[in-house]
C-alpha cells in the first residue's frame, strides 16, 4: 500500500514538473513569427532602422516619416508576434504623426534568446523612444497591444507624452494563475513553481512585473481599452489598471475577444485613438 502511495505521489510530482517545464519553457522560447507584409505594400514610405538596447541587443524596425509634424507614436506589437502583425494601424495614425514600429527582443527579426514578457522589453522601448529622440521629435506617443500596452505602462517614461493601452496585463502573477486555474488545487504547485522557475533561471521576481504597479505612479494621460470578453487577457486587468489609476481613462468593447476591439468598433476605435493623441500631444488634426 505504502508502495503504491509513494509510486502515485512521484507520478504527481513528475506530471506538475514536466507541465511547468514545457509551459515554462515555451513562454520564454516562442516561436518567431515574421509576417509577410511591409509598410510599402500598403502604400507607405519607410525607413529600415536597427535600435540598440542598454544591454546590447539589436532590434528590427521601421521609421514612417510624416514631414508634416515632428509628433510621433511608437507601435508596439503584442506577444508573440512582430511589428508586421500591427501593421494595420499604420494608416489611420500615419495621417497625423510619424511612427515607429519594432520587433520585442526575441520576437519578429530582433535579436534575443529568450523574452520576459515584459520585464527586460523596457529596455526596447526605451532603444525606440531614444531613437525619436536623436530625431528631435518634439512629442511622442505610444499604443501598445498586450505584451505591449504592458511595456509602455511599466516603461514609465517621462519622454512618452500619451499612452494608449490595448488589452494590457495587469500583473504576471495574475497571469501566471489564469493559465494553470484549470487544474484547480494542482494550480498551486504549478504556480509556485513557474515562479520560482522565472527566479532561478531568469533572476525575475515575477511580482515585480506589474503594470499595476507601474501604473500608479504614472502622469502621463492613459487610455485603457480591453474586450469585455477577452479569453486571453481577461476584462478584469483592466479594471485592475484603472484602479491602481483613477485619472486613467477606460474604454470597454462589448462582445470584443482579444485583439477584437479595432476590429469590431474600427471607426469608433480609430476617432477616439486620434482624439486621445491629438488632445495629449498638442496636435490638431488637419
Amino acid at each position: 500500500m505504502m508502495n503504491k502511495i509513494l509510486t502515485y505521489t512521484l507520478l504527481i510530482i513528475a506530471f506538475i514538473l514536466i507541465i511547468v517545464i514545457y509551459a515554462f519553457l515555451i513562454s520564454i522560447f516562442p516561436r518567431r513569427y515574421v509576417t509577410d507584409i511591409k509598410p510599402s505594400d500598403i502604400g507607405l514610405k519607410y525607413e529600415d532602422v536597427t535600435l540598440t538596447t542598454s544591454d546590447n541587443i539589436k532590434l528590427k524596425a521601421w521609421f514612417i516619416p510624416n514631414n508634416k509634424t515632428k509628433n510621433a507614436i511608437i507601435v508596439c506589437h503584442g506577444y508573440p508576434f512582430d511589428k508586421g502583425n500591427v501593421l494595420g494601424f499604420a494608416p489611420f495614425l500615419h495621417k497625423h504623426y510619424n511612427l515607429l514600429f519594432f520587433d520585442f527582443r526575441a520576437m519578429g527579426q530582433s535579436e534575443g534568446k529568450y523574452t520576459t514578457v515584459g520585464y527586460k522589453e523596457v529596455e526596447d522601448l526605451k532603444a525606440a523612444i531614444k531613437y525619436l529622440k536623436n530625431k528631435n521629435m518634439e512629442n511622442i506617443g505610444a499604443i501598445g497591444f498586450s505584451l505591449g500596452a504592458a511595456t509602455i505602462l511599466m516603461t514609465k517614461s517621462k519622454d512618452i507624452n500619451a499612452i494608449v493601452a490595448d488589452s494590457s496585463y495587469a500583473n504576471l502573477d495574475l497571469m501566471i494563475d489564469s493559465v494553470y486555474r484549470q487544474f484547480f488545487f494542482l494550480k498551486y504547485p504549478f504556480t509556485f513553481l513557474t515562479k520560482l522557475s522565472a527566479k532561478l533561471i531568469l533572476r525575475i521576481d515575477t511580482s515585480d512585473v506589474s503594470p499595476e504597479k507601474a501604473i500608479k505612479d504614472i502622469e502621463t494621460p492613459v487610455l485603457l481599452i480591453h474586450g469585455e470578453k477577452d479569453s486571453q487577457i481577461k476584462v478584469e486587468n483592466s479594471y485592475l489598471l484603472k484602479k491602481a489609476n483613477p485619472k486613467a481613462e477606460l474604454w470597454i468593447i462589448k462582445n470584443a475577444d482579444h485583439g477584437q476591439a479595432h476590429f469590431i468598433k474600427e471607426e469608433e476605435y480609430e476617432t477616439k485613438v486620434l482624439d486621445f493623441f491629438n488632445k495629449h500631444l498638442n496636435k490638431t488634426t488637419s
